[in-house]
């Protein structure tokens, strides 16, 4: 098992609320404690930087640095692997797993300004055309969310296509065009390639992804950073999806009109097609 979490679960109960809250942030993020500061860490669990330096002797650390290098050492990128030694032999119910996504949208939804969801909605209702890239398990989320823009808005296209390379997409990109790309943790290089060819080209980028972004939504004018950690074995895309749900939602209400004639449209195809159960 990994030693932080050894030693968290062996004193959790007898936390401090503030260090308790500290700590079960650190369970959710801990593969990516390298990207943040204790001063971060505690900011973002509300709690003061003593209580993150209490919270670090309490677990038997010298100090954040000799804990975050710990933890570094031992995680592995966020294999499932590694998470498998984490919880063999752990029982976990049901009523645990949604408990714990319950709680990872929540966190998720607190920690994202009011301002950034309404700019990254103008952003995708005001661009000319909206690219959706998603590698990995991102794909899952970026095809979600690519299947309720182009309900809305025409011009949505998803990268990448099955069996091909995105330059051809990428060639003619522009200031009037969006990129809304999804970097959750185990995403290919080419991710990051994209988001400077981007920059370069002055697209506008609204990024969604976890913890372990950093330095790596530098290049997007949005990032949305959304709590991930399944409750056991593999990661969950629970707040990522309420989120797209969000935006796709959003960015309906501020085309109006025009994406109710869309609409409109496409359920009158629907139904000269027949390709709906009735």
């Amino acid at each position: 098992m990994d030693p932080l979490v050894h030693r968290i679960r062996e004193t959790y109960d007898a936390l401090p609320l503030g260090e308790r809250k500290l700590a079960e942030l650190i369970l959710e993020m801990r593969g990516d404690l390298a990207a943040y500061s204790a001063t971060e860490l505690a900011a973002r669990s509300g709690v003061s930087k003593a209580t993150a330096a209490r919270l670090v002797r309490r677990l038997g650390y010298a100090d954040f640095h000799e804990m975050r290098q710990q933890a570094r050492n031992h995680y592995h990128n966020g294999s499932p692997l590694a998470e498998l030694s984490n919880t063999l032999g752990l029982e976990a119910t049901l009523a645990q797993h949604l408990a714990h996504d319950v709680a990872g949208l929540t966190r998720t939804i607190e920690t994202i300004p009011a301002g950034d969801v309404q700019a990254a909605v103008g952003i995708l209702a005001g661009a000319q055309r909206v690219i959706v890239v998603g590698f990995r398990n991102s794909y899952a989320p970026a095809f979600y969310a690519r299947e309720l823009l182009v309900q809305v808005r025409p011009h949505v296209i998803l990268l990448p296509v099955s069996g091909q390379t995105v330059s051809e997409e990428l060639s003619d990109l522009g200031r009037s065009d969006a990129i809304l790309a999804f970097g959750f943790r185990r995403r290919p290089p080419v991710l990051g390639r994209i988001l400077r060819i981007a920059a370069a080209a002055k697209a506008r980028t609204v990024l969604l992804g976890d913890s372990s972004i950093g330095k790596f939504g530098k290049s997007a004018q949005i990032v949305f950073r959304c709590f991930s950690r399944g409750a056991r074995l593999f990661d969950s895309y629970v707040a990522a999806m309420s989120l797209v749900n969000y935006l796709g939602s959003g960015v309906a209400l501020a085309l109006g009109a025009s994406a109710q004639e869309r609409l409109r449209r496409i359920e009158s195809l629907h139904n000269e097609f027949s390709d709906l159960e009735r």
